[in-house]
Parts: C-alpha cells; sequence; structure tokens
C-alpha cells in the first residue's frame, strides 16, 4: 500500500533522521489519517486569524471610528476657543445656545388662554 501523496518530504526526512528514526509507514498512515479527519476551517476564518488581518482590521475599525466620531458631533473638529475645565466649556455652550433661540412673544392681554383642562 504505497502512496504517491505520502512520500517522504525533505522536511520529514530531517526530522527523522535527527532522532534516528525509522519511518513506519503504519505510523504515518494512521497520522495523516487522523489530519484528514480533523473539521476544516472556513478560509475566511483563517484568513481572520492571521496577524496582519487582524491589525487590518484592528486599524479599519480604529479609522472608521474616528470618522463617525467626527461626523457625529456635528461641530467643527478644531475650535479657536480654549477652556481651562469641562464646567466652563459647558457654560460657554449653554451661554450661546441661550443666546441663539429667539424671545417668544406674550400673547396680547385680551386673547383666550388654553387651561388645558378637558371638556
Amino acid at each position: 500500500m504505497h502512496d504517491e501523496r505520502f512520500e517522504d518530504d525533505p522536511e520529514l526526512g530531517r526530522l527523522l533522521r535527527a532522532v534516528r528514526a525509522d519511518a513506519d509507514p503504519a505510523l504515518w498512515t494512521r497520522v495523516r489519517a487522523r489530519i484528514e479527519a480533523r473539521e476544516r476551517v472556513p478560509a475566511l476564518v483563517r484568513w481572520a486569524m492571521q496577524p496582519a488581518a487582524l491589525a487590518a482590521s484592528l486599524g479599519l475599525f480604529v479609522a472608521a471610528a474616528a470618522l463617525s466620531l467626527m461626523l457625529g458631533t456635528g461641530t467643527p473638529v478644531a475650535t479657536g476657543e480654549q477652556y481651562s475645565s469641562i464646567a466652563e466649556a459647558l457654560v460657554a455652550e449653554g451661554d450661546t445656545e441661550a443666546e441663539s433661540q429667539p424671545a417668544t412673544p406674550a400673547p396680547p392681554s385680551g386673547a383666550a388662554r388654553d387651561t388645558g383642562a378637558a371638556r
């Protein structure tokens, strides 16, 4: 039972010579059968487990997160105002929002008022 697929490769021959072992065909047949019986891993999973693919996907994730953060805030990325604390920045933002909202006019004195009660 000699199969050309199972010819000794140079690496295997070198390892066997290093430990002064014989290439037992029955042993290698069992080993190859066990290897071939393993569950196959899909190509995409094999690729994703490589360090270069992991680094590339992590880089893309960081770039996408930064871009979404810049686009999602609605404010310019670089502002000329400098604040020494977060509290100062929040107070200044609240002041600008209050200034930008128009004042609501008071209703005329003769107008009917809605009490909110259902009839």
